[in-house]
This record gives C-alpha cells, structure tokens and sequence, in this order.
C-alpha cells in the first residue's frame, strides 16, 4: 500500500500557483467543459516516500500516472474501472471528473481520454459521460446512448491505433450499457506521444476557469493496467503518485492499493 500523505518536509514552489492556474469559473451546464494537462507544482523535496513510490503536485489532476513507458516502446492502451460517486445536494457548487487517459503529463501536447464528470449547483446533482482529445472541448455522450448514475460501475478503455488515431470504450457495467467511437487527432501539433498513461481525478475548466472542486469523497480505479506497443503490460507499481495542491492547500490523498488499483480521496 502506497500513500500519499506519508511525504513530509517543507514546500517550496518555484512559481506561484496563482500565475500557473486559470481563474475559478463556476459550473454551468451549458457551457463548454475542458481537461488540461497537469498544471505540475515543482518542489524540491518532491522523490518519494517510505514505500518508494514517487509523488508530486498538481493544481488540477490527483491520482496514478505511469509517467514514462520502458525504453523504446509508447503506451498504445490504458483501462480502468471505478464507481461513480454519490454527490448528495449540498447548496453550493462544485465538480470533477474521473478518467482514464494517455498522455497529458510530461507530454503536455495531446491527451486521449474519457470518463465521467459529476457536479453539484444548489440542489441540483448530475452526472456524466464524456470523451475528449485535448486540446478539443470535451464531448459529451447523449444520457439515451449512454446514462449515468450515481454507484454505477464504468470500464474506460482507452486505445491509440497510431499517433494520430485512437478508440475510446466504456461500458457502464451496472445498467448494461456500452458506447465507442473511432477518434482522430484535432491537429497535427496534437498527435500522441505514448509518454503518459493515467487514472484521474481532476480539477477542470469551464467558463475559462477551473470549477470549484467537489468533496467526491473516495474513488478508487480497479483492474487498472497500460499497454505498450511491444505488447508490455503494465500495473501502478511504478506510477507517481499526484495530489492536487491549491494555494498551498493539499485537497486530495492518494493510495496506490496494489498493483492494478489507487484509491483517490477528497482530503
């Protein structure tokens, strides 16, 4: 069992996390969503902990990412499956997404992923599917072709055929449901690199700015595992570790639980 919050010792940013994050924007459903890369908070005393698993700060994503794949090969696949969280009215707004996905952090130009977001306004709460090839808005799938709900099993699998193709999968494995789509690469400055696969809960963006985080309470990716293009199978024992750090505040911790599982919580 990997943890986050065993790292101690002081912080020091390099830059201020004000000029690294876009504004707060509130939720609204009618506006555009976004991912992003990983907005990285560089600290010098950033290595690892006591069970030797690398960890780091993020403005905007916490949980598991393999951060390179062994030498020669790219990551050409990565899966996971994770319940969808229970998100009880609370009379103020907020919001995240969960989502598997491939590149995005050290290969900041491209990011293949798809998930789930899940939000709060008032009394209201709502869930959804969505899919995205940053830097593209995120596309949300139709609640007739694919209905999401809260304690609802998902499996993402997320495929790239080449740099500049890909497939993304998933299966609501609670009602049943299955959606895919064949994707293309927005623009040639967004082909993949293969660098990154991940397991994320993020902080995103919409109305130009990062939403206010939701308290999702604990989500945990299970049969988690990346591919490479030699037909390499890879688990989270080498993942690093992210924990999203705003304003000095840590606002999540993390568990890498075994090899093919993290648990991500609201701190």
């Amino acid at each position: 069992m990997k943890l986050s919050t065993v790292l101690s010792g002081s912080v020091l940013i390099f830059a201020p996390l004000t000029s690294a994050l876009p504004p707060r924007g509130l939720s609204d459903r009618g506006s555009k969503r976004h991912s992003n890369p990983s907005f990285r908070i560089e600290e010098p005393d950033t290595a690892s902990n006591s069970a030797n698993t690398t960890i780091q700060y993020s403005g905007n994503w916490s949980g598991a990412v393999l951060v390179s794949p062994p030498s020669g090969e790219i990551f050409n696949s990565a899966i996971g499956t994770f319940t969808v969280p229970s998100m009880p009215p609370a009379g103020s707004n907020g919001a995240a997404a969960a989502w598997v996905g491939i590149d995005g952090d050290t290969f900041a130009t491209a990011i293949l992923q798809a998930g789930v977001y899940f939000s709060v306004s008032g009394d209201t709460v709502q869930y959804g599917a969505w899919y995205e090839w940053w830097p593209d808005y995120a596309t949300d799938i139709d609640t007739d072709d694919f209905p999401v709900s809260a304690g609802d099993v998902i499996t993402v699998n997320i495929e790239a055929t080449s740099n500049s193709e890909g497939t993304v999968t998933l299966i609501n494995e609670s009602a049943g449901m299955h959606f895919a789509i064949n994707l293309t690469s927005p623009t040639k400055l967004s082909y993949l690199g293969g660098q990154n696969a991940e397991w994320i809960i993020e902080d995103y963006t919409q109305n130009g700015g990062l939403v206010p985080l939701a308290n999702w309470g604990t989500v945990t990716f299970v049969n988690a595992s990346a591919s490479t293009s030699a037909n390499n199978k890879l688990g989270l024992g080498d993942a690093t570790i992210f924990d999203i750090e705003q304003y000095n505040d840590i606002m999540t911790s993390v568990t890498i639980d075994s090899d093919s599982s993290v648990s991500i919580s609201y701190a």
